[in-house]
C-alpha cells in the first residue's frame, strides 16, 4: 500500500510523439501502454490537507480505481520524493475514506474524523498517460507522458503536458540518487527533448488556480542564514518556487521576484566559484574538479537572466493594460529561452554539486 515515490517531473513544450524511440537511445525500453486517468482531488474549505503539504485523490482508470494519499515530501532540484499510500476502491466510490489510511500517514493531533466530514472536491485532473519501462544504470524507471487538463470551478481549463520519470528499482545507494538522476538528465539533454521546469505537482497547481484571487507567496523556506553553501541552496529553492508560481499565474510581480532571485543566485555562484571550496565524492579522498561545470551553469543562468530582465518591464506594462495576448506572447518567449538554455538541468546539477562541497 505504501511506497516512497521518487521521481523527476518536467514540463514539455508541444507534442512529442516519439518518446519511446528517444528513450531507446538512452537505455532499454519495454512495456508501452496507454491509460486514461480521471482524477478528483479533495480538501477542506480551510485547506487543511494543502497546509500540511498532502494531496488526496480518487483515481479511476480503464482497469482500476484507487484512493491515494501523498504526504509531505521534498523537491530536490526537480527530484520529487514523498510517501504515497494507495488503496483499491470500488468504481462507484465518490469520496475517499481517510480512516482507511494508516495513522502514521498523518501528523500528530490531526483530526481525521473532522477532516473527513469536511472533505469536498477541489478540482478534476483528467489526462491520457503514455508510459513505458526504462532500464538504465542497474535501475528501472517508469516513464510517463501526461497530456490533459486541470479543471477548477470558475477558471479556464489549465493544460497539462509533462514528463514524469519515476524510480521503481535500483541498486544505487540513497546518497547516490542525485547522481543517478543527473546522468539520466544528461541523456535527456543530449537527445534534445523540449523539456521545461515544472517545480509543482498537478495538485499544487490546481490549488494555486483555485486560490487565484487571494494567493499569497509562501516565503517561509527562503532562509538566508548559514554558510555560503547553505545560502546558495536556499537561493535554488527560491529559483524553483518563484518560477513555479510564475508558470501558473503569469503575474508580473511574481516574475519580478523571480528575476531578482535569479540575479542573486548568479552572484552567489560567482562567489562560490571564487572561493573554490574543495569537493569530495563520498568514500574518496581526492577532491573532484567542478569549476568547468560551474562556469557553464553560470553562463546558462546569465543568458536566461538577460531574457528575463528584458521581458520584465514588458510583462508589467502588458499586465497593467490588460493585454492578455501580449502577456501570453511574453510568457512563451520566456519559456522558449528557458528551453533553449536547458534550465531543466540546472536545479538538479546545482544540488548535486552543493552536496559535494565542503563548507
Amino acid at each position: 500500500m505504501r511506497n516512497k515515490e521518487i521521481e523527476l517531473k518536467f514540463g514539455l513544450e508541444g507534442p512529442v510523439n516519439n518518446l519511446f524511440e528517444i528513450f531507446s537511445n538512452i537505455g532499454t525500453v519495454s512495456n508501452p501502454k496507454v491509460q486514461h486517468l480521471d482524477n478528483t482531488y479533495f480538501d477542506t474549505d480551510t485547506k487543511d490537507l494543502f497546509n500540511i503539504r498532502a494531496g488526496l485523490r480518487i483515481r479511476h482508470a480503464d482497469d482500476f480505481s484507487e484512493q491515494t494519499l501523498k504526504v509531505k515530501g521534498e523537491n530536490i532540484g526537480g527530484l520529487h520524493r514523498r510517501s504515497e499510500y494507495n488503496l483499491p476502491i470500488e468504481k462507484d466510490v465518490t469520496i475517499p475514506q481517510l480512516q482507511k489510511f494508516p495513522k502514521e500517514a498523518f501528523p500528530e493531533n490531526f483530526d481525521v474524523d473532522d477532516i473527513q466530514e469536511r472533505l469536498s472536491s477541489v478540482c478534476r485532473i483528467n489526462f491520457t498517460r503514455q508510459l513505458f519501462t526504462l532500464e538504465l544504470l542497474d535501475s528501472e524507471f517508469e516513464v510517463a507522458h501526461d497530456s490533459g487538463f486541470i479543471s477548477v470551478e470558475g477558471h479556464e481549463s489549465y493544460p497539462i503536458n509533462e514528463l514524469e520519470i519515476e524510480l521503481k528499482k535500483t541498486q544505487v545507494e540513497n546518497e547516490d540518487l542525485l547522481n543517478l538522476f543527473s546522468i539520466l538528465c544528461n541523456n535527456l539533454a543530449t537527445n534534445d527533448l523540449p523539456l521545461l521546469l515544472e517545480p509543482f505537482s498537478k495538485m499544487h497547481r490546481a490549488s494555486l488556480l483555485k486560490k487565484n484571487s487571494s494567493r499569497v507567496l509562501d516565503l517561509s523556506s527562503f532562509e538566508t542564514k548559514g554558510t555560503t553553501v547553505d545560502y546558495v541552496k536556499n537561493l535554488v529553492i527560491s529559483f524553483e518556487q518563484l518560477y513555479g508560481y510564475f508558470v501558473v499565474n503569469k503575474e508580473s510581480t511574481t516574475f519580478s521576484l523571480f528575476t531578482c532571485a535569479l540575479k542573486d543566485l548568479i552572484e552567489a555562484l560567482k562567489l562560490l566559484r571564487r572561493r573554490n571550496l574543495p569537493a569530495f565524492i563520498k568514500g574518496q579522498n581526492e577532491p573532484v574538479e567542478y569549476q568547468g561545470d560551474l562556469k557553464i551553469i553560470i553562463r546558462l543562468l546569465k543568458t536566461f537572466y538577460k531574457a528575463c530582465a528584458r521581458n520584465q518591464k514588458k510583462l508589467f506594462k502588458a499586465q497593467i493594460r490588460g493585454y492578455v495576448q501580449e502577456i501570453d506572447s511574453i510568457f512563451k518567449a520566456i519559456r522558449l529561452v528557458e528551453q533553449n538554455t536547458k534550465m531543466f538541468l540546472i536545479p538538479l546539477k546545482l544540488r548535486l554539486l552543493l552536496s559535494l562541497l565542503a563548507n
